[in-house]
C-alpha cells in the first residue's frame, strides 16, 4: 500500500527556482535601454525599470483563456509601452530593443549553482517536469540554451495552453502528461500564489522556494516544505517525502 509520502514526480517552476531569471532580465534591459535608447534623452536604468514594470504587468494579468499574443509580438509590445511612458511611440525603435534583448538575455541566462547537481541526483529516480507560465517565444530558446529538456520528461508552457498559474488546470495537465496522480506528485517553485497555492488546488504538495523576503500570507495553507535555493531540494525530498 502505498504511503501518503510516496511520490513519482517531481514539477519545478522555471524563472528563480532552477535559474536566475530576475537578474539576468535586470541587467539585459538596463544595457539594451543603454545601447539603443541613450540618445533619446532617457535615463538607461529609468527606462530599463520601466521595461521590467511593464513585463511584470503583462505576466501577472494574464488569465486562463487569454488569446495567445501574435508570434513575436511580446517582447515589442512590452517595450513599446516602456517607451510610452517617455512619449516616444516609435515601434521599430521597440521591436530593436526587444531583438537585442532576447539576444542579451540569452546571453547572460544562468543556473543556479545548484541546479545542475540536483537534477543528476533526481534524474531517473522520479518523473520531472517543468510548469511554467510563458510561451515558446519566450522560453523555448532559454531551455535549450541551457540544455535542461534533457533532465525533463515533459516541459508545460501554460501560455500554449491558454492557462495560467495558478489555474488548477495547469498542473492537472502536467500530472496527466506525466501519468501521475496529484497524491504522487509535489511541485517546487519560488512563487507561492502561482506554485504553492496552484499545486495546493490541483490536490498535489508543494516546496516552496523562499528566495525572496516574503511571508506566507494569513489564513493560506502552508507548502509542506520551505527551503531558500534549490540546492536544499534533495535532503528536503529524503527528510519528508519518499519514492520507495
Amino acid at each position: 500500500m502505498k504511503r501518503l509520502t510516496d511520490i513519482r514526480a517531481i514539477f519545478f517552476d522555471l524563472d528563480d527556482t532552477l535559474l536566475d531569471d530576475t537578474v539576468s532580465s535586470e541587467r539585459s534591459a538596463e544595457a539594451v535601454a543603454r545601447e539603443l535608447a541613450g540618445d533619446r534623452g532617457i535615463e538607461p536604468s529609468d527606462l530599463a525599470r520601466a521595461y521590467l514594470d511593464c513585463a511584470i504587468d503583462f505576466w501577472e494579468t494574464l488569465e486562463p483563456g487569454s488569446p495567445k499574443p501574435a508570434s513575436g509580438a511580446i517582447r515589442p509590445s512590452i517595450w513599446r509601452k516602456a517607451l510610452a511612458n517617455y512619449g516616444i511611440d516609435d515601434a521599430d525603435l521597440a521591436l530593436r530593443l526587444a531583438r537585442r534583448y532576447d539576444l542579451d538575455r540569452l546571453e547572460r541566462v544562468e543556473l543556479f549553482p545548484g541546479t545542475l547537481p540536483v537534477l543528476r541526483q533526481l534524474h531517473g529516480r522520479y518523473k520531472l517536469a517543468i510548469i511554467t507560465n510563458g510561451f515558446a517565444e519566450t522560453h523555448d530558446a532559454k531551455i535549450a540554451r541551457l540544455e535542461l529538456a534533457r533532465f525533463f520528461d515533459s516541459v508545460i508552457l501554460a501560455g500554449e495552453l491558454a492557462l495560467v498559474k495558478p489555474d488548477p488546470a495547469v498542473f492537472r495537465h502536467a500530472m496527466d502528461a506525466a501519468g501521475v496522480g496529484p497524491e504522487e506528485s509535489v511541485m517546487v517553485g519560488d512563487r507561492f500564489e502561482r506554485d504553492v497555492v496552484g499545486a495546493h488546488a490541483a490536490g498535489m504538495r508543494a516546496i516552496w522556494v523562499k528566495c525572496r523576503d516574503e511571508t506566507i500570507p494569513d489564513g493560506a495553507r502552508p507548502p509542506e516544505a520551505v527551503i531558500s535555493s534549490i540546492a536544499q531540494l534533495p535532503e528536503v525530498l529524503a527528510r519528508h517525502f519518499s519514492n520507495s
